[in-house]
């Protein structure tokens, strides 16, 4: 019997990390920052249009997506916005 058992204390979380678990965790960290990783390339690839580029892959994403397929839509999202 441990200390802490003696106290009253049992352990009830399991000490491990299941891929879901990292993978949620994952984007919950990344998402906040990455619009601020690719917003100096929109920025000087659209000459200061930002909002433009991002409307114009948008139509891109879902005429791709409407046109092929909506997965081959999904892929299309980045670099439409990029080579702006």
């Amino acid at each position: 019997m441990t200390s802490l058992e003696h106290f009253g204390y049992r352990q009830e979380l399991r000490r491990a990390l299941t891929v879901r678990d990292l993978v949620i965790y994952g984007m919950v960290f990344m998402v906040p920052v990455a619009p601020f990783a690719v917003f100096g390339f929109v920025f000087e690839h659209s000459k200061g249009m930002v909002p433009l580029a991002y409307l114009v892959g948008l139509v891109g994403m879902f005429y791709v997506g409407r046109g092929l397929h909506e997965v081959a839509g999904f892929f299309a999202r980045k670099p439409v916005a990029i080579e702006l």
